[in-house]
């Protein structure tokens, strides 16, 4: 999508592609115009981009879905030094109006299991020798569970300033995750209360700052996991967690699983295996 960005091509069959996509732009504004010309799912697993699409600015990062149809123009925003990276599945739009019930492009937020069934397709693709046939069913099977984060509601409306402050907030959450951010430094950086923030932000997002915060340190961890990472202290750490125990116990609340058990999940699936999960 954006210069200094690399598209490694996981799988190509007559029915799909999917590429493992880094960006590496450093902070800019919007770029040029672009025109999307096969409709895809971009699943972002680290970092955050800014989408500009049909007039709106979207927040893009770790906790959201982004489907682009055929012939969608949008621009794209790099709030941050760091990039980003994530997979892109494209495929024909017959194909993909079955799995999800719609094409006509938008943004979805996933659930925290979509998050980790992200992070193991990406890392079971990554392995050479994948049958076409199974490749295309684990794919698909992922493309059909991201169904609910595209058809249902939105929150409760909010006006276009509230928004703009909660996209300020967004950013500048997913662009420092790590740090050691509190509700009232947070508000004072986008203007606001720390009241009327906490309750916006759980408007426009569906989730509460604290968990939003959660969910992308946790995907910190997962792609250091996905890496092999076997020193949990220094990983907690390097996310924004207090101390091993806490990072431990958060994996726990969130994916029922500690981080060991999470970093054998996405260094040893096989396809086989993975469509079950997808299947949950």
């Amino acid at each position: 999508m954006a210069e200094a960005q690399s598209n490694h091509l996981l799988v190509e069959t007559p029915l799909l592609r999917v590429f493992d996509v880094t960006c590496r732009e450093r902070r800019s504004g919007y770029g040029a115009v672009e025109l999307n010309r096969v409709a895809q799912i971009a699943l972002p697993r680290r970092g955050v981009f800014l989408l500009e699409r049909r007039g709106q600015e979207v927040v893009v990062d770790p906790t959201v879905a982004v489907l682009l149809a055929t012939d969608d123009e949008y621009r794209i925003g790099h709030p941050s030094d760091d990039g980003d990276g994530g997979i892109v599945l494209a495929m024909a739009t017959d194909v993909l109006e079955e799995a999800l019930g719609t094409v006509g492009g938008g943004t979805g937020r996933l659930s925290a299991d979509d998050q980790f069934a992200v992070f193991v397709l990406t890392h079971t693709l990554r392995a050479s020798g994948n049958d076409a046939l199974e490749t295309e069913d684990a794919v698909l099977l992922l493309a059909a569970r991201l169904r609910p984060a595209f058809t249902r509601p939105e929150p409760c409306p909010i006006g276009p300033a509230q928004r703009r402050r909660i996209a300020r907030a967004q950013t500048l959450l997913a662009s420092a995750p790590a740090e050691r951010w509190d509700l009232r430094t947070l508000a004072r950086r986008v203007d606001c209360s720390p009241f009327h923030l906490a309750r916006q932000f759980r408007a426009v997002t569906g989730e509460t700052v604290s968990r939003y915060l959660l969910r992308l340190r946790l995907s910190l961890a997962l792609e250091r996991l996905a890496q092999g990472e076997r020193d949990l202290a220094a990983l907690a750490l390097d996310a924004g967690f207090a101390h091993h125990s806490h990072l431990t116990a958060r994996f726990g609340a969130v994916f029922g699983m500690t981080p060991a058990q999470a970093r054998d999940a996405l260094t040893k699936r096989s396809l086989a295996e993975l469509r079950t999960i997808l299947a949950n």
